[in-house]
């Protein structure tokens, strides 16, 4: 997905001292800040995400099939031998 946005505005700001007119030009763009927590909130999403995704395998059998069960106990022994 692609979005694009407004180009930054250039602003004339008129800053009056001693009676004499200084105009200068100041660009803004704009921002965007995410709180804390809805990163925590999007986070939390994905994982049960995740956890659906599990399920349905489950449900499907996935788990059970002979590759799967020979990658698990591939695992299962590489991790017993390296401690």
């Amino acid at each position: 997905m692609e979005i694009k946005g407004i180009l930054p505005k250039t602003i004339i700001v008129d800053e009056s001292k001693n009676n004499k007119s200084v105009k200068k030009e100041v660009q803004k763009k704009d921002s965007l800040e995410i709180s804390k927590e809805a990163k925590e909130l999007q986070q939390k999403s994905e994982q049960i995400k995740d956890l659906s995704a599990i399920r349905q395998k489950i449900k499907s059998g996935f788990y059970n099939s002979d590759e799967v069960l020979s990658k698990v106990a591939d695992r299962i022994l590489k991790e017993l031998n390296s401690k």
